[in-house]
């Protein structure tokens, strides 16, 4: 019913993942990257059809979420998460990070702190730095070959008097972690006893894989819950970033006015006319397309497991319980992280490479299995014939 295997390079468009090769003169045109985490897919048809029907009406003015669409955000909220959302609980801002950004500078001042666990999204660190705060980590830790928090060390980080905000991200991104309601409510007591907001980054919420269950941070029991910050959006769900609309859910009010107060000297009181359309076609009638998405990325997933696991054993895949991106572990190689990039690169593999997540991510690669299935196979046998070119031990 939906087309998943058709491929549609996107040079010339200002695509940002696809700039690579323009910056340095790739030409050849059934290449693909791996890094940014946009899709290969083009948008579900009835998303589609709203665009072009908001296209056709002619007039794109200033424009604010309506009623119809904050219902349908809700409507989501509940049907795929058990979250039930109040309509005024929503405002909107041009995507997650601007709202972090947004948070800290509502909620801190310079020379405050902020926890992140690493490795993760590179923006988490760049909007604390950027505003002036500091960054205080708590690492993740493996343990039995699956990522986990280290609760003893956030504890003792959110004990310190200039933590103020806690950056969680879930599920995670690299590692694809579907935090347990066990985890998730242990950092939630661990915040509120000791005065610190959390702000929970849940754009990768609805790809959750079989035999975990995404739990909305707002949706655990205690104060740290009522009193936090989710940040959502379809762009990643639907392939909708470059329509920069995404939705931020806080409860309680006190803390939703000191937010929604630096609106408009932060991100702006309006939203993208066409963003709304299409995040509203997409939680009204993307939900089949987006089952469809669910099993070509377990497939594409379960394809670069079993190629690692034949061509390099040596190469640790961890588990993808959660956002379409694999996280490997390619130390065995013997590379340091600027020679594993440079290999990578000369073999015209575009992954996002492991150092860009900080602490624990060097030596590692972060693949994107949202592209249709003969682009992961092309870009799998030319690191096996690379590797074998030179030698590597697997």
């Amino acid at each position: 019913m939906y087309d998943f295997t058709t491929f549609k390079p996107r040079r010339g468009i200002g695509a940002e993942k696809w700039s690579t090769f323009e910056r340095q003169a790739v030409d050849n045109p059934d290449l693909a990257p791996y890094s940014i985490a946009d899709m290969e897919f083009p948008a579900a048809p009835e998303i589609t059809a709203a665009l072009k029907e908001a296209a056709d009406f002619g007039i794109y003015g200033y424009t604010v979420a309506d009623s119809s669409y904050r219902d349908a955000v809700c409507a989501w909220m509940d049907r795929r998460h058990g979250w039930a959302v109040e309509p005024t609980w929503i405002f909107q801002t041009y995507g997650v990070v601007p709202a972090m950004n947004l948070a800290l500078h509502a909620l801190t001042a310079p020379g405050d702190a902020v926890i992140i666990q690493p490795p993760v999204y590179p923006p988490f660190r760049a909007v604390v730095t950027s505003t002036g705060r500091r960054v205080l980590e708590n690492p993740l830790r493996v343990k039995d070959g699956r990522y986990e928090m280290d609760l003893e060390g956030l504890e003792a980080l959110a004990r310190r008097s200039e933590a103020k905000v806690f950056f969680l991200c879930s599920p995670h991104n690299p590692v694809g972690r579907v935090w347990t309601r066990r985890e998730l409510q242990a950092a939630a007591d661990i915040c509120a006893a000791n005065g610190v907001t959390v702000f929970s980054d849940e754009i990768h919420a609805d790809f959750v894989h079989p035999g975990s269950v995404h739990i909305p941070f707002a949706a655990l029991d205690g104060p740290a819950a009522r009193e936090c910050i989710v940040g959502t959006s379809a762009s990643k769900s639907f392939n909708l970033a470059g329509l920069v609309t995404a939705n931020i859910i806080v409860s309680d009010p006190d803390l939703r006015a000191r937010l929604t107060g630096k609106v408009v000297g932060y991100t702006g009181e309006y939203t993208n006319y066409f963003g709304l359309a299409a995040t509203r076609a997409a939680y009204e009638q993307g939900e089949p397309w987006l089952e469809a998405l669910l099993e070509v990325i377990r497939g594409n997933y379960d394809y670069c497991k079993n190629f690692m696991a034949e061509k390099f054993p040596s190469v640790t895949v961890y588990p993808l319980e959660g956002t379409y991106l694999l996280w490997a572990d390619f130390n065995s190689l013997g590379l340091e992280p600027a020679e594993l990039e440079r290999f990578m690169v000369e073999h015209q593999l575009y992954l996002d490479e492991g150092y860009l997540f900080g602490t624990g991510g060097a030596g590692f690669e972060r693949i994107n299995l949202a592209c249709p299935r003969q682009c992961l196979t092309a870009a799998m046998e030319r690191l096996d014939a690379a590797a074998a070119e030179f030698g590597f031990k697997r």
